[in-house]
């Protein structure tokens, strides 16, 4: 499945959400950083090939705009995300991922 990672996530009312850029200005909340922060934020009791699975996935969405993504890829990437965010983020999310 071929997937715009580069869409803008929207707050409730439909405005663009924000996050916080590497030198700590707001930027818009895409979807690729929100897969990105997803896939490498810290799980307990992770083998480390499961760690480098994530990471080479990580790796494969910041890298692209659009990105084709298996059902594995899809699955792990929905896992991830509906573990660290919020439901306005994951449903958001589930929605542009559908499988």
């Amino acid at each position: 499945m071929k997937v715009d990672v580069a869409q803008v996530l929207k707050n409730i009312t439909g405005q663009p959400m924000k996050d916080t850029d590497a030198n700590g200005e707001a930027t818009d909340a895409t979807l690729k950083l929100a897969i990105v922060n997803a896939l490498l934020s810290p799980v307990q009791k992770e083998t480390g090939i499961d760690k480098v699975k994530k990471y080479e996935l990580a790796k494969k969405v910041y890298q692209n705009d659009e990105v084709d993504l298996n059902e594995d890829e899809i699955k792990l990437i929905k896992d991830r995300v509906g573990e660290v965010f919020p439901p306005l983020v994951v449903g958001q999310i589930y929605e542009i991922l559908k499988v």
